[in-house]
């Protein structure tokens, strides 16, 4: 998904310019507006709209985890799925990536921090009351055994750890130096469970199973011999669910539910053993990081509920399945372990880290990419609409105040006119070039603040929060609006292709998915400008992926190096075409509708079928007949009347989409010796 496009399909390949602020807004008097605005002769009225086209929840660095979801339901493999979001990874050993602090092939090794706290209590389920019993530790020294809660506080040089022992409260670490200065350390065996609680019969915050429960106050030296501001001050402590081997770890990540189909299942284990694994081995061989903790339960690296996810295990097991099928996994790249980043849904286009994270460090298996699978129908998050009034945005960005240090003025504008932004291929406009065009002033939207310094450099997130946060005000106060969650979006539409239009979703889904750049700098389709053949080859190549021709057309008149050169030459080894001679191909005329129909019906495998149209001016005897009845039949035409199909009509670009929409729509339209499209809209 991109935003805003340079040039037109006519353009030279790789030719793509960047103007400057000053040659922008000296091409803003001659240029089309780039909004979605309704009506058009009222731009700057209340009724006036702008419409965004975004989705995604979360960076979309990686894998798109309802990505992986459509990934599976069109029948992709786990492997599949994570080799097309980690490009060139393979799978291997987890056992080989041990080093000199973890050894991944013991029950030991995973601490994961769950809290900080400055009191806890570690108590029994309901289910296990009565049977229950822990082992209470400080440091390697067993201090006790409890059969009820343990309350316990760090008072900033030992533990208290208050338990009921016959009636009567006492105090296990009275009188216990193993108390003084150390962890406190309650441990499980076999399936034995736990609930943390802020205090004996208080809130819970947490339910954990196997390994132990590990107290560790911000005062005691961590592994490395260090203390670390990672477990709070003073009297604070971490509380860490710890010993735990890949496995265990794994159980209790809560990532995505167990219904999912099971390949994306096994995706996520391996994305999340691997995500664990990197994470563990560079803080091992970070001297800054001195944490008594491998990783965090939350988003800061994956989130984990422990016994909570272990449910899963039991009733409907899939996702334990998963991880077991998926045993000691995880993906690698040239021999090193793959940072395998991922968020919910990607919006249609995966992130490199730069497009998203300051500074964020270019990996060779990250790539910013088209991923159609990420918009199918179960993911809400798949791009759509974001649909507000001129007033509306106009408002947001003239009350919004960027932080200090930068001109307070930055996106007042007066009433909004256009927005120009320009991105690369994953279309997030975090870092990207926003131009904001104004009744009262244009300006680009740039510079942020980094720990109190302006960093300089264009910040397009500036633009999306303001947004975000004056759509979140009006949804407090009541109104019935949806606001952008995620940095990939763009302004949509062509400025001639206003909806109600028949070819209104074509047109955009072609834009979206990169089939056309439209014409005029990208502002306008020209929906009823008649279509070349150079043209429609182009549209008909991309659609299928672009694949690179073994070889070398035969065309006179289609020479090398141009911009539809591949289309024509890979059209031409498929059979898809064979030119208006056998020397020619005559890219600058204008296509028929028939010669079109031909073209559709040979890259689709030429299936013939029984005719049963109706059209009057399509005959057996005509090179289309087969073609035109199986459009027919598979619904790609519904004919310019009842009874004609108007073949040898000039075609417009507006039908040519609609064709090739709604053939992306019909995977039966295909024979089965053809390899259909990512593209299609529908996998099945």
């Amino acid at each position: 998904m991109r935003a805003v496009r340079s040039g037109s399909i006519h353009m030279l390949p790789g030719i793509r310019t960047l103007p400057t602020l000053v040659a922008q807004i000296a091409a803003i008097a001659v240029i089309s507006s780039l909004l979605a605005l309704a009506p058009a002769s009222a731009q700057t009225s209340s009724q006036a709209t702008i419409t965004f086209e975004g989705g995604g929840f979360g960076h979309g660095v990686g894998m798109s985890q309802y990505g992986a979801y459509g990934r599976a339901l069109a029948g992709q493999t786990h492997d599949q799925i994570l080799s097309f979001y980690y490009e060139g990874s393979t799978l291997t050993d987890v056992e080989a990536f041990s080093d000199a602090t973890t050894n991944f092939s013991v029950a030991d090794d995973v601490d994961v921090r769950i809290d900080i706290k400055s009191r806890v209590a570690v108590s029994p389920p309901n289910d296990q009351a009565g049977s229950w019993e822990i082992d209470v530790y400080g440091g390697q020294t067993l201090i006790g055994t409890s059969q009820n809660s343990v309350d316990s506080r760090w008072d900033g040089s030992r533990w208290v750890a208050v338990t009921n022992v016959g009636g009567t409260d006492v105090d296990l670490c009275s009188g216990q130096p193993a108390c003084a200065g150390s962890t406190l350390e309650f441990v499980m065996s076999g399936d034995e469970r736990v609930v943390m609680e802020e205090f004996r019969h208080g809130p819970n915050f947490g339910h954990f199973r196997g390994g132990r429960m590990i107290l560790h106050p911000a005062a005691v030296p961590g592994p490395k011999g260090t203390t670390t501001t990672l477990c709070g001050s003073g009297v604070d402590f971490c509380v860490i669910h710890g010993d735990l081997d890949l496995q265990t770890y794994l159980y209790g990540l809560a990532e995505v539910p167990s219904s999912w189909p099971k390949e994306a299942l096994k995706a996520q284990a391996v994305a999340g053993r691997s995500y664990a694994v990197s994470r563990i081995l560079s803080r091992n061989a970070s001297s800054s990081w001195q944490a008594p903790f491998d990783v965090y339960s939350t988003t800061q690296d994956q989130y984990y509920t422990g016994w909570e996810k272990w449910l899963d295990c039991t009733p409907t097991p899939r996702w334990c399945q998963a991880v077991d099928e998926t045993n000691d996994q995880v993906a690698t790249y040239n021999g090193g372990i793959v940072e395998t980043y991922y968020s919910a849904s990607n919006g249609g286009a995966t992130a490199e880290p730069p497009d998203v994270w300051a500074g964020g460090t270019t990996r060779p298996y990250l790539k910013a990419k088209a991923d159609p699978y990420d918009s199918f129908a179960n993911n809400p998050y798949r791009v759509r609409d974001f649909t507000y009034t001129i007033e509306q945005v106009s408002r947001w960005l003239n009350s919004y105040t960027p932080p200090a240090g930068i001109d307070p003025n930055q996106l007042k504008v007066g009433t909004l006119q256009k927005v120009i932004i320009n991105t690369g291929p994953s279309g997030r406009v975090t870092f990207a070039e926003v131009i904001l065009v104004g009744t009262e002033r244009t300006t680009r939207v740039e510079n942020r603040i980094v720990n109190g310094q302006v960093v300089a450099g264009p910040y397009g997130f500036r633009f999306f929060y303001a947004l975000q946060k004056g759509c979140e005000a009006e949804q407090a106060a009541g109104a019935q609006i949806s606001c952008l969650e995620s940095t990939n979006f763009r302004v949509k539409g062509f400025t001639d292709v206003p909806p109600g239009v028949y070819y209104y979703e074509p047109v955009h889904w072609m834009d979206n998915n990169d089939i056309t750049n439209g014409v005029d700098g990208g502002t306008a389709f020209a929906p009823d400008r008649d279509i070349t053949r150079a043209e429609a080859a182009t549209f008909l190549w991309r659609f299928m992926g672009s694949p690179t021709p073994q070889s070398n057309n035969s065309f006179h008149d289609v020479p090398g190096g141009l911009w539809y050169t591949s289309a024509v030459s890979w059209m031409e080894e498929n059979g898809i075409t064979t030119g208006t001679s056998d020397t020619t191909f005559s890219p600058m005329n204008t296509i028929t509708r028939g010669q079109m129909a031909a073209f559709l019906w040979r890259l689709a495998g030429r299936q013939v079928i029984a005719s049963s149209q109706e059209y009057r001016d399509v005959t057996p005897d005509r090179y289309f007949y087969n073609s035109v009845a199986w459009m027919e039949l598979h619904g790609i035409t519904t004919g310019t009347s009842d009874t004609t199909f108007s073949p040898d009509d000039e075609l417009t670009r507006g039908q040519i989409a609609t064709f090739i929409w709604r053939l992306a729509g019909v995977p039966q339209a295909f024979d089965g010796s053809v390899t259909r499209p990512n593209l299609m809209r529908v996998a099945r």
